[in-house]
């Protein structure tokens, strides 16, 4: 009977893949399809449906061109600084030195030119979620270190759901079939777990960002194949990614102290966001059993 369930479960994918437009072909090998769904009706399409699927995918590299092309100008063109060596060091920092050489050069920048530190940051921030990058811990370590962690903190929580949402957009309109033939498995696994939270839908999303090493740019690039609606999907990395953040900007405006990357992920710290993700997880579920009871009680 489990076995049973499950492979209905999967095959429920696919309908509701081609309902928001994807081809259901890239899939059809290893699972068959219905010939109709009946809520395929209640899933809206992309705008970019009448164009082949096998099409707008080459949107993809053109549209990170793009961006890249963008953040090379933007970090080439940058305002002088009082010695090339300082200017040497902007760019993206792979060792916990580098970050913290990287900090004391954005600094100058921002006593002497705020604005462009805002859009460089912001900028650099969205082109990484947007294409879901590895780097949010040495962005957000950032955040904390020029910023503070009062100011640091709401802005890279809002660049983090804004990213998100642009991520959201790519995959909806121009990465379906090339998200499903990549993560298919994953995809009918996070699918039962949506569908079994259906009607409470923020918290299951909620916990999910919550707990400690989830993968968030999975769940990040499947939330549109799985119809959750972007209102949820922003507040859920809002809210869901906020405690994760706190953590790793209030150690940014201790960076100096900061001896390895290790340091971020310490027992304390994984313990501490499991707690905060069992408390979400709690709460929806006392949600959920409360929602099931008012009808009840009316009736």
């Amino acid at each position: 009977m489990r076995q049973q369930h499950e492979s209905e479960l999967e095959m429920e994918l696919i309908p509701r893949q081609t309902s928001i437009g994807i081809d259901s072909s890239s899939v059809t090998s290893s699972t068959s399809t219905p010939s109709s769904s009946p809520s395929a009706s209640s899933f809206k399409k992309s705008p970019f449906s009448f164009m082949n699927s096998s099409s707008t995918v080459w949107f993809i590299p053109l549209i990170f061109a793009l961006a890249t092309f963008y953040m090379y100008i933007l970090s080439t063109n940058a305002p002088p600084l009082d010695t090339d060596s300082d200017r040497a060091t902007l760019h993206f920092p792979r060792s916990i030195e580098a970050v913290k050489n990287l900090s004391n050069t954005l600094q100058h920048y921002r006593d002497d030119h705020l604005a462009y530190l805002l859009l460089l940051y912001c900028s650099a921030y969205l082109y990484k979620q947007a294409f879901s990058l590895p780097g949010s811990a040495i962005l957000n370590l950032l955040g904390g270190a020029l910023f503070g962690t009062w100011i640091g903190f709401p802005l890279c929580c809002l660049l983090t759901a804004t990213g998100a949402i642009f991520c959201y957009f790519i995959v909806s309109n121009f990465a379906r079939n090339l998200v499903v033939q990549c993560c298919y498995k994953k995809i009918v696994l996070l699918q039962r777990k949506v569908e079994a939270g259906r009607d409470n839908l923020f918290f299951v999303l909620l916990f999910m960002r919550m707990v400690p090493m989830s993968p968030n740019a999975l769940i990040t690039m499947t939330c549109p194949l799985l119809n959750v609606p972007r209102k949820i999907f922003f507040f859920s990395i809002l809210f869901g990614m906020a405690p994760y953040t706190f953590i790793i900007v209030q150690t940014g405006s201790f960076l100096s102290q900061l001896n390895s990357f290790d340091d971020l992920f310490s027992w304390r710290t994984l313990l501490t966001l499991g707690l905060i993700a069992t408390v979400a997880g709690c709460t929806g579920l006392i949600v959920a059993r409360v929602r099931r009871k008012i009808p009840q009680t009316v009736i």
